[in-house]
């Protein structure tokens, strides 16, 4: 259980504002482990030590519930989300071979206006890597890869990869931030850019694909302990 003293530091200020100030720090909390899989939120507790009402704290939770980070149950609250690491795993298959698929459509169909928005993308990124924002970074990097997607026009794909991409947050954003691949990151993307304008199909799937499983291996990094028994089924197509 949280202590009053995590809450007591948070500014005040309209409705809105303290809505989103206790959504960051309940992120923040979820992202670095203190609050654990499976822990209730306290809205009681955050609503006293805040001196709010319930209604910010509960749109700060559905805002975590539409970002996969908590789940509602009924009659009990809002509680962090338990996924099992193996299902993670799974998942990180599945979302390359959606980017893979992505990779094939783009290379003949993408645009120099969409490959201009990615660019811009990137360079925010970069902006936000020497600026030490990595929150910015990680956020910039989550529309990048959903633009990915969004281009290549087609709409299940697009909504097949969000929903994982929710299953995936807390992981990826962990692996990503907590072991500091930011420039790895971004370096990848600089190559997808790159593979985007000269529209080589197989290259850019296999680049995209090779991105993901990337934040695979990085999320094993920080759990050397799951390493173990781990196949790699994709080294080689």
């Amino acid at each position: 259980m949280l202590e009053n003293s995590l809450y007591s530091d948070m500014p005040a200020g309209h409705t809105e504002a303290v809505s989103q100030s206790i959504f960051a720090f309940l992120e923040s909390l979820i992202i670095s482990g203190e609050l654990k899989p499976g822990e209730r939120i306290n809205e009681k507790q955050l609503a006293t030590a805040k001196g709010t009402s319930r209604g910010p704290i509960r749109e700060a939770c559905r805002r975590l519930q539409e970002a996969g980070l908590v789940e509602f149950i009924p009659n009990r609250g809002f509680f962090v989300r338990v996924v099992d690491l193996s299902d993670v795993l799974e998942i990180y298959y599945i979302r390359a071979a959606l980017f893979a698929q992505a990779g094939r459509i783009l290379a003949r169909n993408v645009t120099q206006a969409q490959i201009e928005e990615l660019q811009q993308l990137q360079d925010d990124m970069e902006a936000a890597i020497e600026a030490n924002d990595a929150d910015r970074f990680y956020d910039l990097n989550r529309t990048f890869h959903a633009r990915i997607m969004e281009f290549t026009g087609n709409r299940h794909l697009a909504d097949i990869y969000n929903n994982l991409d929710r299953e995936l947050h807390i992981w990826r954003k962990r692996a990503l931030i907590l072991d500091g691949n930011v420039r790895a990151s971004s370096a990848d993307h600089v190559q997808i850019i790159a593979e985007l304008r000269s529209g080589n199909p197989t290259r850019l799937a296999r680049i995209l694909r090779d991105h993901s499983l990337a934040g695979r291996n990085r999320l094993l990094r920080t759990m050397p302990d799951s390493v173990q028994g781990v196949d790699n089924i994709w080294d080689d197509d």
